[in-house]
């Protein structure tokens, strides 16, 4: 594998994970509203359900999915009712921020969401079909595959646990300390905005 090559599909990966969405939404949520440590839970789970997507494409799995219009919009619907679930929890949950807290209940519950959102959101998977696809091909090996599926997760975890410590850092603390409920009730709000365009999309 060349350099090129290399450079490539680290970029691809890179920006695919930075572009806003509503998997930013949720890590920073967790990680602002919870803790730093639920942050990095939720960014290791969003990696392991892109990681699975990766294996998808090396396999075919998603350009079957997308070919099946009952499944693909079965998936999109799932995403909306979490999407809109979400919103709903963070607009009525009372709890005030707090960084200093070291609560570390309830990490599987966060672990699990980061692997739901990544699987659910379809912005993902249609990124996969359409860009990473690209780099699928009957002559790779297994090595190159398998370089595939780990740098799509690797560079997805590392990417939100960065943005995980930079939005739980005592800059950003001394900003949002005292707009706390206000950025609680944004955030639940952009949970349904979001759910509600892609349920009128579905519905369209």
């Amino acid at each position: 594998m060349s350099l090129l090559i290399f450079l490539k599909i680290f970029t691809v990966c890179l920006l695919g994970a930075m572009s806003p969405g509503p998997s930013m939404v949720v890590v920073i949520n967790n990680a602002v509203f919870k803790n730093r440590f639920h942050g990095i839970l939720t960014s290791l789970g969003h990696g392991i359900g892109i990681g699975v997507y990766a294996l998808f494409a090396v396999l075919g799995v998603a350009l079957i999915i997308k070919t099946n219009l009952f499944v693909f919009n079965m998936m999109k619907f799932l995403s909306t009712i979490f999407l809109i679930y979400l919103g709903v929890k963070s607009l009525i949950n009372k709890d005030k921020l707090n960084f200093d807290k070291k609560d570390y209940s309830g990490g599987l519950a966060s672990f699990i969401q980061g692997i739901t959102i990544s699987l659910l959101n379809p912005k993902i998977f249609i990124w996969f079909v359409a860009i990473y696809s690209q780099f699928m091909s009957m002559d790779n090996d297994i090595i190159f595959n398998t370089y595939l599926i780990l740098t799509a997760a690797i560079v997805d975890s590392t990417w939100y646990i960065v943005l995980t410590l930079l939005v739980t850092s005592n800059i950003a603390f001394e900003f949002i300390k005292n707009k706390s409920a206000f950025l609680q009730k944004l955030i639940g709000s952009v949970f349904i905005i979001i759910g509600v365009l892609l349920l009128i999309e579905l519905s369209i």
